[in-house]
């Protein structure tokens, strides 16, 4: 039994270690960062035009699988009559093809460019004193107050102090010891189980029965309607550059459809809430695990915009053809009496 624990416990003491590398990275990336913007403030502020615009999603393998997406703009900006390309990265919130932004560039090299304008104070604070923080709980679970401990004690007697238990973990191990094995193995098995079911079911299941741009163009062209692909025309006209990675469009005189695949399910839900729909009418809308739609009717048309995952649909068809539309929409997966 005691095998177990001494298990556990070396779990615990790698784990501080981690936290102790990740506290000193973030402390150590704060201040550089800050260095770096503070070499800035004499660099000079132009105007520039937004060219492209992507996203990446970056996940945390810890505390749940988390993921957080970020943005990318490429910029264009003038310095003396000569045009200048510039990349700014790790955006939290995305901005439009054709957008000014302001820029700062170094007047000895104007080819080096940012789009922070200032030392950002805020963001040093917050990583120091989470550094700090996680750097503090990793010392703790390492056993390394233990050990400093026993090694002072060693170069003042010649000998380590015996009082110091050789498998001492820097907390209260008795304590933990106290928990049977499996009561914390099965509650903690049962939980990673249910998540993991959980993103399953949302990622395959929900999403799975939804036609890509290339099984919805197939299917259009299957049920009369003229499909095409609208991959630059929509880039261009939305302003929402590489942020669209393709696009499948039916244009008719009564009906438009664009099915549209975002770079990331963020860049999806952003252009959800920000595209406005033609007409104002009776309005439904449905906000479920994995799916967004909003829908509008008059006594002449029906619009609507359909968000699931990386997937985005606009609608826009006549009271007339709304039936036929909206079957051929079900057959493909994006609509959902």
């Amino acid at each position: 039994m005691w095998k177990q624990y001494k298990t556990f416990f070396a779990r615990f003491r790698f784990i501080g270690y981690v936290l102790m590398i990740v506290g000193i990275y973030l402390i150590v990336n704060g201040i550089k960062d800050y260095t770096e913007q503070s070499r800035q403030n004499d660099w000079l502020t132009t105007q520039a035009t937004v060219t492209d615009v992507s996203s990446h999603v970056v996940r945390s393998h810890g505390s749940g699988n988390r993921s957080s997406t970020y943005y990318t703009l490429v910029y264009e900006y003038t310095v003396n009559g000569e045009n200048y390309t510039g990349k700014s990265g790790q955006l939290s919130s995305p901005r439009l093809v054709g957008d000014v932004i302001t820029v700062k560039y170094d007047p000895e090299a104007p080819e080096e460019s940012t789009t922070t304008l200032s030392p950002h104070t805020r963001d040093l604070v917050v990583l120091l004193v989470l550094g700090t923080a996680i750097a503090a709980v990793g010392v703790y679970l390492s056993g390394v107050i233990g050990l400093v401990r026993e090694l002072l004690q060693k170069g003042r007697t010649g000998k380590p102090n015996e009082s110091v238990s050789k498998t001492d973990t820097g907390f209260d191990s008795s304590a933990i010891a106290k928990i049977p094995a499996k009561q914390w193995v099965l509650r903690l098995a049962a939980w990673l189980l249910a998540f993991i079911v959980v993103v399953l079911f949302v990622k395959f299941f929900l999403t799975s029965n939804i036609a890509s741009p290339d099984e919805f163009r197939n299917a259009a062209v299957s049920a009369g309607y003229a499909a095409a692909d609208s991959t630059e025309d929509l880039r261009e006209s939305w302003g929402v550059g590489s942020l669209l990675s393709r696009s499948v469009s039916v244009y008719e005189s009564s009906l438009r459809l664009d099915l549209c695949k975002m770079d990331s399910a963020d860049s999806c839900r952003r252009l959800y809430a920000g595209m406005t729909l033609p007409i104002t009418g009776e309005v439904t809308e449905s906000n479920a695990l994995s799916r967004q739609v909003y829908a509008v009717d008059t006594p002449t048309n029906f619009s609507a915009k359909i968000c699931i995952g990386q997937m985005l649909l606009y609608v826009f068809t006549t009271q007339e053809d709304k039936a036929d539309v909206l079957a051929f929409l079900e057959s493909v997966g994006y609509w959902d009496e």
